[in-house]
């Protein structure tokens, strides 16, 4: 009869193995419901505030432009709520400076969502549009997550996370990654899931299957209609590649355990948790933002907005948090 790992609850969810890929962290966001204890360190896209004009390049004078057409301009707003391309017109691409793609939230909140219409096409569920919204609410709120029962559906559903899943555990039946991982961690403690020593170097699985404008990327090979009529395919349609793309967390949360030494086997029931923000920093700008203000490239207006309303307007970023639970049972022997 085949172990029901539905019967072996752990009094106390354990941790058996982690991945994290975060460079230069700033800031600790954890997440103390379902990893206590745990540290999750965050890099530069988890911080917002409200640094208008700060990251521009500052005009050489102190006065007023004279051929600032004032007519147009809201009132009871200061100059320095516009970049210093918006003050000079034309001087942004000679002094360097970052573009503006909209002074107000007003005018950035479009321009924002115009990115769901590009890499959330195919996303029926809508999972993205919820996202935004979140985001899109109002700023100067607490960092806050996003749970989602249809992301982390997509998510269960998603090769790259399918693969993720078997090589953690790495059983002899499964699909395996090499070194130490959890079926190797629970040999070496004798079965034992209290003794076992968690492996934390394990890689972090991404949503990045599909292209994003693929006829640049590929120029020289027959391209799919998709990809001629120059769409974004994969995970850059379905809203993952824009929700979430590279994983920044990734842990594995034993909830269930037991071993039987005359069958030779044991049983586990596994939780996976992964986290990333949904935020920009000033690298994801620079990569992927607007070159100038009149910019037609509709994503990169779009990017450069996202910075704005987190970094100039204070639009607080959110940590998406997926959930997936799998069980296994395995042979010892």
């Amino acid at each position: 009869m085949a172990l029901d790992y539905k019967l072996y609850p752990l009094l106390v969810p354990k941790v058996v193995a982690a991945a994290s890929t975060v460079f230069n962290p700033v800031m600790d966001f954890p997440d103390s419901v379902n990893l206590p204890g745990e540290k999750l360190d965050y890099g530069g896209d988890i911080t917002s505030g409200k640094k208008l004009n700060l990251h521009r390049h500052k005009p050489a004078f102190s006065s007023p432009v004279p051929t600032i057409n004032r007519d147009h301009m809201p009132e009871k707003v200061s100059l320095n709520s516009y970049g210093h391309d918006l003050l000079t017109g034309h001087m942004c691409d000679k002094a360097g400076c970052r573009p503006s793609v909209g002074a107000t939230p007003e005018m950035l909140k479009p321009k924002m969502r115009e990115l769901l219409n590009i890499f959330a096409k195919g996303d029926v569920t809508r999972m993205a549009t919820r996202l935004f919204d979140k985001f899109l609410a109002g700023p100067d709120q607490l960092i806050r997550y996003f749970d989602d029962t249809a992301l982390d559906a997509a998510a269960a559903q998603h090769p790259n996370i399918a693969f993720f899943c078997e090589a953690a555990l790495s059983a002899p039946n499964l699909r395996t990654a090499g070194g130490i991982r959890i079926h190797q961690a629970l040999k070496n403690a004798g079965w034992d899931i209290d003794k076992i020593k968690v492996p934390r170097d394990l890689g972090v699985p991404a949503f990045n299957q599909g292209n994003w404008f693929c006829e640049y990327l590929v120029p020289t090979k027959k391209l799919s209609h998709d990809c001629s009529l120059g769409l974004a395919v994969g995970d850059y349609n379905n809203g993952l590649g824009l929700m979430v793309n590279g994983i920044q967390h990734a842990y594995v949360v034993a909830t269930h355990y037991h071993y039987e030494p005359a069958a030779n086997q044991y049983c586990i029931g596994l939780k996976y948790f992964f986290y990333d923000v949904f935020g920009l920093d000033d690298t994801d700008l620079t990569r992927f933002g607007a070159d100038k203000s009149t910019s037609s490239d509709t994503a990169a207006v779009g990017i450069t907005a996202w910075w704005q309303l987190q970094h100039e307007h204070g639009y607080t970023p959110l940590v998406t948090r997926m959930t997936v639970e799998k069980s296994y049972v395995v042979d010892t022997n």
